[in-house]
């Protein structure tokens, strides 16, 4: 029986290869996942997968994958890692996050996604205004 951490393993090698195929292949094929925070984002199958990362290696060929913690629990795995690389327009992309998978027959059946586009946010005064919708409370 393959380890959910093997399946990882393999979809983060797959990635760093450019090999759409391989990529899909770490899925079910009504796999399905959702990204809480970013409400109405969902990937369906693992042709969506596929096609998905296809299109991620055109526009930034020089995409690279980097775990930097990696967890795993019964059938489930967390990644906490980054996506990066240079777009054909020539900016930088970094996409950070965690993402949970769900395994099943040596594939990810389902995920939760928490991962974003990194930014500049500010420092923690931005946040807290985009937070509250305000400045502090003078006193």
């Amino acid at each position: 029986m393959t380890r959910p951490s093997e399946v990882a393993n393999s979809f983060v090698a797959a990635i760093s290869r450019h090999d759409p195929d391989a990529v899909a292949f770490c899925f079910a094929e009504d796999y399905e996942d959702e990204a809480p925070a970013r409400r109405g984002e969902v990937v369906r199958g693992r042709d969506e997968v596929r096609d998905n990362f296809a299109r991620f290696f055109v526009s930034v060929p020089d995409l690279s994958a980097t775990v930097i913690r990696l967890a795993e629990r019964e059938n489930e795995v967390w990644i906490e890692w980054r996506l990066s690389g240079t777009r054909d327009d020539g900016t930088l992309m970094e996409f950070v996050g965690v993402n949970i998978f769900g395994v099943e027959d040596e594939t990810f059946r389902w995920g939760r996604i928490y991962t974003e586009l990194a930014r500049d946010a500010g420092g923690i005064e931005a946040q807290l205004r985009r937070m509250t919708g305000g400045d502090p409370p003078t006193g």
